[in-house]
């Protein structure tokens, strides 16, 4: 054997190292050398490069071979280790040999050195190959062992071997208990016989199949798993062993079907969502053409919901949707759909209908359903729907347009007040394009100072003294002339304009309150009117502070106003917003009053001034019993609590001699004057002075 040949010779006698390596190139080796005579330098060396053999003497001045020895196999590097000295003595030459030298030389008989470092070079090559192979071993148990995924190794005849970890975590299978089975104890039962005998085909011409597969646990639950089968040759070419590896697929079977869950289904409800609603109503659709039958889409939203996001944030907000999905699903038949297309709005396809009075009914049923107050946040709150309906096949049979005509319906029905539905006929188009028009021309209506304030006098029945006035809002619209109120209110409410325009209102009654103050006339109070939204919305309390300090306004001259039903929506926001206004000075009247639900518990509870009678009982005062009954009842029950009361609407003489017979306070009604301008009011007032 010959070739390069990297020597370390731990030597303190140069001569004997030249002896050394001269019989070395005999061998026929080509030497890369160095020689070392102490523990540090022979460290060095060792770090500094690999080396082929360790050719050592025993004895050193600085150092021996055994020290040599041990610092080696501290440093953990395999390298072959030869003895080479003068006379250590058999006794110390086999001890060395224990301690992990592989061969000792005498130094007066270098012949054999050749043949022992040829043997010792090959002897290292196998160790180290043994080595790399136990480490391997290692390795490929600690992966066997670890792996996330399940591995199961078989014979030949498919009988298993050995399972790891991973598989009995799965199963629920022990290893005692799989090994000597067949994979067959984990079949679910799913999978027909072909489908075996593919996987096998695949495995016998391919040497492996993969696919998903459906498989069950000890405890009888099946799983999906993505399964990997291969098989595995001996030297021959034949089948020695299969081996499976298959992964839980449990996890990401339930993710993708939460996904396609949520491509269907609302997150917040779990009712069907549009794209849903629409596959399972072209159903309902065929259904209906093949059986002659009708199928109704009512598109329901719920009046003034921002009000509850805005006031008592976005989770009550979720958890009265919620209550309201709960509700609409339980007052339609099983074969009706209920959706959610997202906000506050909700569709019903009311499915194989033979006859339009089994449509009324089923919306009455839907508007009944929100006739309780609903709970939320130690609340009650009360949710009043609006509803659009349209006919399929009547009124259209393309679903876009079905749902673009119920929208149409439904702001129909929002114009018609709360509790309401309507169902599309074809003059709503004509409606819908005003509709649009008008919400355009209001938004340009502020900046083009449109809006007027018109002044309606309240007067005390007993002393006929003007006591205040309403302050009511009008539109000066410059393409159409003076609009009322009920023209524009209620796109006002929707668009959230309302807000801006009602902080126009009052800033404009404080000014026209100076204006009468310096004609010279008594400060008036002024009753302003506040919206739902407005008094929903969270800056009204300061929004009012500072306009009125801004104008100077003793706030004792305002009176705010809020309907019965406005107030009862959430009467414990309602009691707190009150108080904050009463105890800056305000004077507080519920307006419409008889037109809602009041409960009288709460109605007490209120920081309230004046309670105001709705013009519908005032109207046919005094023929009507009923009427007056309700009248008088209401007076009666407003001074046990100490409320001063205003009728409204009235417009006889008669009335006003009923009222006052019955102990009304004040009233208002075009029997004293319509309302009027802030110039026209002067010129009212100063003739009725």
């Amino acid at each position: 054997m010959s070739g390069s040949l990297r020597v370390l010779l731990v030597e303190d006698s140069e001569d004997d190292a030249a002896l050394t390596l001269r019989q070395l190139k005999k061998g026929g080796y080509e030497l890369s050398s160095q020689r070392v005579d102490t523990p540090g330098d022979m460290r060095a060396a060792l770090e500094a490069r690999d080396w082929d053999i360790i050719l050592c003497d025993y004895n050193m001045p600085e150092f021996s071979g055994s020290a040599a020895l041990s610092l080696l196999h501290a440093v953990e590097r395999d390298i072959p280790f030869i003895v080479i000295s003068g006379a250590i003595g058999e006794e110390t030459a086999v001890e060395m040999m224990r301690s992990g030298a592989h061969d000792y030389i005498m130094k007066d008989n270098l012949a054999r050195l050749v043949a022992a470092i040829e043997r010792e070079l090959r002897e290292a090559k196998v160790r180290r190959a043994r080595c790399r192979a136990e480490a391997d071993l290692r390795l490929a148990a600690r992966v066997f062992e670890s792996s996330v995924e399940g591995v199961m190794i078989t014979d030949s005849k498919a009988k298993i071997l050995r399972v790891n970890q991973a598989f009995i975590d799965i199963t629920g299978y022990s290893e005692e208990e799989a090994v000597g089975q067949r994979p067959a104890i984990l079949q679910s039962g799913r999978h027909s016989k072909d489908f075996y005998k593919f996987m096998w085909a695949s495995i016998t011409e391919r040497g492996f199949w993969q696919g998903e597969v459906w498989n069950r646990r000890k405890s009888g639950e099946v799983f999906p798993e993505w399964l990997t089968i291969s098989a595995v040759c001996n030297a021959a070419g034949e089948v020695s062993n299969y081996i499976g590896g298959f992964t839980d697929l449990s996890r990401q079977k339930e993710a993708e079907n939460r996904i396609q869950h949520l491509m269907y289904y609302d997150a917040l409800t779990d009712l069907p969502n549009k794209a849903l609603f629409h596959d399972r109503f072209r159903q309902s659709m065929l259904r209906a053409r093949r059986d002659a039958r009708q199928v109704a889409v009512l598109h329901l939203d719920l009046d003034r919901f921002t009000n509850i996001n805005d006031t008592l944030g976005h989770r009550t907000g979720d958890q009265m949707l919620q209550q309201v999905a709960r509700r609409l699903v339980s007052c339609v038949r099983p074969r009706d759909i209920v959706a959610r297309f997202g906000g506050d709005e909700f569709h019903v396809a009311l499915t194989d209908l033979r006859c339009g009075s089994e449509v009324d009914m089923q919306v009455q049923n839907l508007i009944a359903a929100f006739s309780e107050p609903f709970r939320a946040a130690e609340r009650e709150i009360f949710i009043v729907p609006s509803v659009g309906g349209v006919m399929f096949p009547d009124d259209s049979g393309d679903f876009d347009e079905l749902v673009k005509f119920a929208d149409i319906a439904l702001h129909a029905a929002k114009r018609q007040g709360g509790t309401s539905y309507e169902f599309y006929n074809a003059s709503m188009n004509d409606d819908a394009v005003d509709w649009l028009s008008t919400e355009s021309a209001l938004r340009r209506a502020l900046q083009r100072e449109e809006f007027r304030l018109h002044y309606q006098p309240q007067v005390a029945l007993d002393t006929g003294k003007v006591i205040g006035v309403e302050a009511l809002l009008r539109w000066q619209r410059a393409d159409v002339g003076m609009v009322m109120p009920e023209q524009f209110i209620s796109i006002l409410e929707e668009t959230r304009l309302i807000v801006p325009v009602g902080e126009w209102v009052l800033r404009q009654a404080c000014a026209d309150q100076q204006t009468w103050a310096a004609a010279g006339f008594e400060p008036l109070p002024v009753s302003v009117n506040l919206s739902a939204r407005q008094f929903r919305d969270k800056g009204l309390v300061d929004m009012i502070s500072s306009t009125l300090e801004k104008g100077g306004t003793n706030p004792r001259l305002i009176e705010l106003e809020i309907t019965e039903s406005c107030a009862m929506e959430d009467p414990e926001f309602t009691m707190q917003t009150l108080r904050r206004c009463h105890e800056m000075g305000f004077r507080i009247a519920i307006d419409d009053f008889g037109t809602g639900y009041s409960s009288l518990s709460y109605l007490k509870r209120f920081p309230l001034d004046v309670l105001k009678i709705d013009r519908s009982f005032v109207a046919d005062l005094p023929g009507d019993d009923d009427d007056a009954a309700i009248v008088d009842t209401i007076i009666a029950m407003a001074h046990r609590l100490k409320l001063n009361v205003i009728a409204e609407g009235v417009e006889a003489e008669a009335q006003v001699s009923f009222l006052r017979e019955h102990g009304c306070d004040n009233m208002q009604g075009y029997h004293l004057g319509r309302p009027m301008s802030c110039e026209d009011f002067l010129v009212w007032l100063s003739k009725y002075h």
